[in-house]
């Protein structure tokens, strides 16, 4: 596993965490030990850049993917799909991730916790957002 995979999966773990007990991003962060977790320094740099990416933009991500869904609402997708929407759409939108490689990547997280139909799913997502804004 590379080392951005990592830590795209460390960061959603964290970000989870912040959700459900209420700490901060980068409080879980510490919590869950990234400097012994990711021990590589630059990747530590570039998971903090995108955490703050998702954190400052939040609502235009979130408006972004709710305008994505089709016969879907945003109060419907577990927090985990949420979660790697909101990662994925800020790596290609704030951090300029290739495309291919946002969606590649959040489509293995998307399989790794909540199964193949929500990597269907997040893949048609990010598929919209993606055209969208390139059309723009």
């Amino acid at each position: 596993m590379g080392l951005r995979t990592r830590g795209r999966k460390f960061l959603l773990q964290c970000r989870y965490a912040a959700d459900a007990n209420g700490e901060s991003v980068t409080e879980n962060m510490e919590l869950m030990k990234m400097s012994t977790r990711i021990s590589d320094p630059s990747t530590r740099v570039w998971i903090k850049d995108l955490a703050h990416a998702v954190d400052q933009n939040r609502e235009e991500i979130d408006a972004l993917i709710e305008g994505s869904l089709v016969n879907w609402s945003m109060d419907r997708l577990t927090p985990i799909t949420k979660l790697i929407l909101e990662q994925a759409t800020a790596e290609k939108n704030y951090l300029a991730i290739p495309a291919p490689v946002v969606i590649k990547e959040a489509v293995r997280l998307a399989i790794e916790f909540e199964g193949s139909k929500t990597g269907s799913f997040v893949n048609g997502v990010l598929d919209k957002i993606l055209i969208r804004h390139i059309q723009e």
